[in-house]
């Protein structure tokens, strides 16, 4: 064989093997991900760590079932999740009663429009639990039943919560304004 086949075939497999690279460089994780009306971008390094019928998990890390079996590796940065749950009839008055009733401090307060037409409240709250300082946020979709919440995933000792929470609420609020919602679900 000639030097330039030879180098034609390197260079081909070269870019065989970079194309095989990026598609697994996400670990097989979806870019995007259906779950009821709603399809979620999921952000670059992100993971679906749980998807059922009523809830859809997304984390910066792998912390499903495997991910959190003893021995796993640590995580690199903080972690922080985004839970969409299914909850007919919640309202945000219920997520401020429960605000209340944690003793917690209301920081944010307003209304959203998803999608360019899903009105949407946001609550973000702070609070202390088992000596861990938290900071979260709560987005309530009535018409589509459902409820995200975003925040860092605690553990015991840390207590940079609330920063981890201001350094990754540009993400979560991304996820929410790419989400593409359907009709609401009747049932």
């Amino acid at each position: 064989m000639s030097r330039s086949v030879v180098r034609a075939l390197c260079v081909g497999l070269l870019l065989v093997l970079a194309a095989i690279a990026v598609g697994c460089g996400r670990g097989n994780q979806p870019s995007s991900v259906e779950w009821r009306n709603v399809t979620v971008q999921v952000p670059d390094g992100w993971y679906v760590f749980e998807e059922a019928e009523t809830r859809l998990s997304i984390s910066n890390q792998d912390i499903g079932p495997e991910a959190t079996r003893e021995g796993a590796p640590p995580a690199d940065e903080p972690v922080v999740a985004m839970f969409f749950t299914y909850e007919p009839r919640t309202q945000p008055d219920d997520w401020r009663r429960y605000v209340e009733e944690q003793d917690a401090t209301l920081e944010v307060d307003d209304r959203l429009e998803l999608d360019g037409e899903v009105p949407a409240t946001r609550l973000v709250f702070s609070y202390i639990t088992d000596d861990v300082p938290l900071r979260e946020m709560v987005v309530v979709i009535p018409s589509r039943s459902i409820v995200v919440l975003s925040q860092p995933v605690p553990a015991v000792g840390v207590t940079s919560g609330p920063d981890v929470f201001l350094d990754h609420v540009e993400t979560f609020m991304q996820v929410l304004e790419e989400a593409s919602f359907g009709a609401p679900v009747l049932e």
